[in-house]
């Protein structure tokens, strides 16, 4: 029973501990003596009180007191709960102190009339006697009296250390405590780290749009600039067509020098009047249909899930006359109201097997529906469902192997890509044409009038008469890269070519001027591109990023649309959904 003082000692959680002298351990041919960073204090019942070192043997009688006690400081933690600082800021707060009692037998015989009411007194019991006397509502006050970003900022532990040594100077007298120091300190505060967070929110939020401001007034500088020149080319031109009502663009570049001629293709789009203008930008991601809005192309105006009966999506393209969206599966085509994302129609090739790829593009034709697979050919349905499909072209043994860019021609004729030809077919299945490339396979194609222009496997813009009167394909273009997308703009008597240029961007391409003009420059490659009069739509190699750029921005480049971020998805394919300008709400998207 002797020997659970000495083993009570090993205790990290024990401040002091009383016994009787009995129960100190005595041995008969050794002396049991105080353990290092402890020391003793005897009593004896005639009040005569003695102080025993570490190392030393007490010897106490057995109707004597021991009392033992750490030498070395101990650290009693000391908490507040929220108080309201000078600032009105809500501040809770946790110190520790440095405590200790020096070997003097007055101040160890007045911590054990004081603390020890128990035979051990713990450091749990040390901090609450120490809160209780006064410690608790000293840290209380100290937080009253300063600021919350002073408590929290500035180190305070000198001038903690006076001010609860002021007002726990009885308790300490009479515990003979002696408090040596603040060890540690830490303040918090909800309340201004909301109000820290808001100024530096408000802050960033001046930053922005001081840096928004710059970005403006050199936009507007350089529009200012840009207007200038253009003013300057285009009264030159107006000096030209004075003499003649009727006179057209063609007739007028030659007035101009080659460079003056190249500043004004490619700002071109910029300053002739709109006809078709952007509604909203229609983008097929994983397995739905998502609307943007055109200017603000971050914000999504609508989504739709046509459906996984046709299997996973490909394609999207806008039938304006019937204010469609042809939205291209892996084995049949959805027709969607371009207003609302209804479905209005489902197009099916009858016993297909989900093939690896889906339909790459679609187009209507008169009543009819156009659509082209590369592994289930060229398909026809009645666009009222009122019929089952036919194929125009269907590949035997995997030849051709691509089977692209369905367009339609005014006339009910269908035209499309067939690996290196461009194929001409009635919708009734018959054959009514065919021109090739010599071995460049296609990628896209659009249809001008008589012309057709082709984007090819080695990055050839070709240009030919329709009908293949002119003998060979004429090059307008040799770009680095393939070119996926082609899209024609027309004003008047010129033709603008709009074609991805990689890393240079979007470039305009005039075949009979012979120049080569860019619209829109970029930091990342650029894979497709679609275009109406006051929009330009981009997409990148990627295809995580769409870069949009309408007619009214000032530099050439244009706002950038993290989508695949956004949603998660790739993007498959885009539209663009236009109307004529002046056009009723209800006609567009």
């Amino acid at each position: 029973m002797r020997r659970d003082v000495l083993t009570k000692l090993a205790d990290t959680a024990l401040v002091a501990l009383s016994c009787t002298g009995e129960a100190w351990p005595r041995t008969l041919l050794s002396e049991t003596v105080i353990p290092d960073t402890w020391m003793g204090l005897v009593e004896q019942r005639d009040g005569r009180r003695r102080v025993v070192p570490a190392g030393e043997d007490p010897r106490p009688g057995s109707d004597d007191r021991l009392l033992l006690v750490r030498t070395q400081a101990v650290t009693v933690p000391l908490h507040v709960a929220e108080r309201r600082a000078s600032c009105g800021n809500l501040v809770a707060g946790s110190i520790a102190l440095a405590v200790r009692w020096q070997a003097r037998d007055d101040d160890l015989a007045a911590l054990r009339q004081a603390l020890m009411n128990q035979d051990e007194l713990t450091l749990d019991r040390l901090a609450a006697a120490l809160a209780a006397a006064g410690g608790a509502a000293a840290l209380g006050r100290f937080v009253g009296e300063h600021r919350a970003e002073e408590l929290m900022r500035a180190d305070q532990r000198e001038a903690l250390g006076e001010f609860i040594g002021a007002q726990l100077r009885q308790f300490l007298f009479d515990t003979g405590l002696v408090l040596e120091r603040v060890l540690r300190v830490e303040f918090a505060s909800a309340t201004l780290a909301q109000e820290e967070a808001l100024r530096r929110q408000t802050t960033e939020r001046v930053r922005q749009i001081k840096a928004r401001e710059v970005v403006e007034q050199a936009a507007t500088a350089a529009t200012r600039r840009r207007l200038s020149d253009m003013t300057a080319l285009l009264d030159k031109l107006k000096l030209v067509a004075d003499a003649d009502g009727q006179i057209c663009w063609r007739d007028l570049l030659p007035a101009l020098t080659p460079a003056e001629r190249g500043r004004l293709l490619e700002n071109l789009w910029r300053i002739t009047p709109d006809r078709l203008v952007a509604k909203a930008i229609v983008a097929v991601v994983g397995a739905e249909c998502v609307w943007l809005d055109p200017g603000e192309p971050e914000r999504i105006i609508r989504r739709c899930r046509p459906g996984a009966e046709l299997g996973g999506l490909r394609s999207v393209s806008f039938a304006r006359t019937q204010n469609r969206l042809l939205v291209g599966a892996a084995t049949g085509v959805w027709v969607l109201d371009a207003a609302t994302g209804d479905v209005v129609g489902r197009h099916a090739v009858p016993g297909a097997v989900e093939p690896r790829s889906g339909f790459n593009a679609a187009a209507v034709v008169g009543d009819k529906l156009v659509a082209t697979h590369s592994q289930l050919g060229c398909w026809c349905w009645p666009l009222d469902g009122a019929g089952a499909g036919q194929a125009l072209l269907q590949p035997e043994n995997g030849v051709p192997a691509t089977i692209r860019a369905v367009t339609a021609l005014p006339d009910g004729r269908v035209v499309f890509a067939a690996d290196d030809s461009v194929l001409i077919y009635d919708t009734a299945g018959q054959r009514l044409g065919e021109m090739d490339t010599a071995g460049d396979t296609i990628h896209c194609l659009t249809v001008v009038d008589d012309a057709v222009f082709l984007g090819t496997a080695k990055g050839m813009l070709l240009r030919d008469t329709l009908d293949g009167s002119g003998g060979v394909w004429e090059v307008l273009h040799r770009a680095a890269d393939r070119i996926e997308s082609i899209v024609a703009r027309r004003w008047n008597d010129l033709v603008e070519i709009v074609i991805p240029a990689g890393e240079q961007g979007v470039c305009g391409v005039y075949g009979e001027e012979g120049v080569v003009a860019p619209l829109l420059r970029t930091d990342t490659r650029i894979r497709r591109v679609w275009a109406c009069d006051d929009l330009l739509v981009a997409l990148n190699r990627v295809r995580d990023r769409l870069i949009v750029m309408n007619a009214n921005t000032p530099a050439r480049c244009g706002h950038d649309v993290p989508i695949a971020r956004m949603l998660h998805e790739w993007v498959e394919d885009v539209c663009m959904v236009t109307a004529e300008v002046g056009a009723p709400p209800d006609e567009t998207a």
